[in-house]
């Protein structure tokens, strides 16, 4: 997956997460990298944020 390959720097910090929300935190954040002037790092986080808010549905 390209969304892998763009992120695995941050493997450790995504090993932690369920296999669900990692995989839509992963989708989430390569949209948002792609869409906003942001670091890898910020839009991780930011997918990682939204994908837990969806799983609790917030």
């Amino acid at each position: 997956m390209e969304e892998n390959r763009e992120f695995e720097e941050f493997q450790e910090r995504l090993n932690v997460l369920d296999a669900g929300i990692r995989a839509r935190a992963l989708e989430l954040a390569s949209e948002i990298y792609a869409g906003e002037k942001c670091t890898r790092e910020e839009a991780l986080e930011k997918g990682i944020t939204q994908a837990e808010l969806e799983n609790r549905n917030i």
